[in-house]
């Protein structure tokens, strides 16, 4: 099995940051769960819904992303309950 670094695995990763919020969302719908860069360093996974969280106990927070077109864009992602953005 070969591992790649974790630049390796974020370059390849869809940048929020050159697409639509639409398209960012679509993306996210499209999946049901992706991992998705939104800058150079940042990244995370983002889901459609609680159904995409794994673990017991996490709810779906929203939170914001730079697209494009938007520099606030929603998106959700799983969270532990009362996590703090």
């Amino acid at each position: 099995m070969t591992f790649l670094s974790a630049e390796a695995q974020t370059r390849r990763q869809p940048d929020t940051t050159e697409l639509t919020c639409a398209q960012t969302q679509a993306l996210i719908d499209k999946f049901g769960a992706i991992n998705l860069k939104s800058g150079p360093y940042k990244f995370d996974r983002y889901v459609s819904g609680r159904n995409q969280c794994v673990s017991a106990g996490r709810v779906v927070r929203t939170t914001y992303v730079p697209t494009q077109d938007d520099s606030s864009c929603p998106v959700k992602i799983c969270a532990e309950q009362g996590q703090q953005q």
